[in-house]
């Protein structure tokens, strides 16, 4: 279960990185070079991460000439959480800032629980790239990329969904992205099949972003027809919360949303479409629309890179301890 006093990352945090990453893409990374002159030692603490964590954390060392350094648990599913927390306590007295992704195979929720007290028992400043409930990289990127092609998203309508496909990948990306997206004074909604709903709690916090911003958060049922006034189409074939723990059964109940598929016809000639590569081409979308200038997911490696820096820059000027 995820405590209700869950910490998230604030909109003026949000929309400060996204700026900043702007102005890396704009200037290059030798503009922070002076502010992160005192970062030279990274440390890494991966467990149940994403397929690319580990290459973007090499890269954005490199853009950077620091060093990372891969300090995380082979066992971790054997340790015991203070035996983690120990260990994360004693790796931050030897590096300058920790990278952290912890998704637990175990119970849906742990990994954001045990990211939380990573956080609170690093004595440098901690950066979570995902957990298995929140991947606010994630978000930060697809936000990046819209910001980038639509001169802004406030005001715009954004829809995030469910995609037919294979893959069944943990949800955090497209929970983050809903949040975030309100936080940035977008338009919201969120299209899921019964089946394969969001977390309660991230709803919550949606709704709650959404008055506080004063944009509309709307949740929908049916595919048909639901993105036909969108600007941006964020979608993602994300596995079913209630099978969890038994991942075979997630075909079963999504071979009856075969139709849940971004085409031409689906989608407006000028709406804008993300995913999390790699985008299953013919399942989730149409290979017309992944080919096209209007996914902008060609640019997700690049616009990683440029958010985890800025999320750096942003914790060093600013003396955050985390971002999670």
């Amino acid at each position: 279960m995820i405590p209700q006093n869950d910490v998230l990352p604030s909109r003026p945090m949000l929309q400060d990185i996204v700026r900043r990453s702007k102005e890396i893409e704009s200037s290059g990374f030798s503009s922070v070079q002076q502010t992160l002159q005192n970062i030279k030692v990274v440390g890494r603490i991966l467990h149940g991460e994403s397929p690319f964590e580990s290459k973007i954390t090499d890269i954005t060392a490199a853009r950077l000439n620091h060093k990372v350094i891969d300090i995380g648990w082979a066992d971790a599913e054997s340790l015991s959480t203070d035996a983690m927390l120990e260990s994360v306590r004693m790796s931050s007295q030897a590096v300058d800032i920790l990278l952290t992704a912890f998704s637990s195979s175990e119970t849906f929720g742990e990994g954001r629980i045990l990211t939380n007290q990573f956080a609170d028992v690093s004595s440098v400043p901690l950066i979570s790239l995902h957990d298995d409930v929140y991947a606010w990289q994630e978000a930060l990127t697809t936000l990046l990329g819209l910001e980038s092609r639509l001169g802004g998203v406030s005001g715009k309508q954004i829809v995030v969904t469910w995609g037919f496909g294979t893959s069944f990948v943990n949800p955090a990306p497209a929970h983050s992205l809903l949040i975030a997206a309100l936080a940035f004074g977008a338009n919201v909604r969120l299209i899921t099949p019964p089946e394969f709903s969001f977390l309660n709690r991230v709803r919550r916090v949606a709704r709650d972003t959404s008055m506080c911003s004063n944009v509309l958060f709307e949740e929908e049922n049916e595919f048909e027809g639901a993105l036909k006034d969108a600007d941006a189409v964020f979608a993602l074939n994300w596995f079913r919360l209630d099978d969890f723990n038994h991942p075979e059964r997630n075909p079963d109940h999504a071979k009856e949303f075969r139709d849940w598929f971004v085409d031409e016809s689906t989608i407006s000639e000028n709406c804008v479409f993300s995913t999390v590569p790699p985008a299953q081409s013919g399942l989730l979308a149409s290979k017309k629309v992944l080919d096209s200038e209007r996914n902008i997911t060609q640019f997700w490696l690049k616009h990683r890179v440029s958010s985890l820096v800025a999320t750096i820059t942003h914790m060093v000027e600013s003396s955050t301890k985390s971002m999670i």
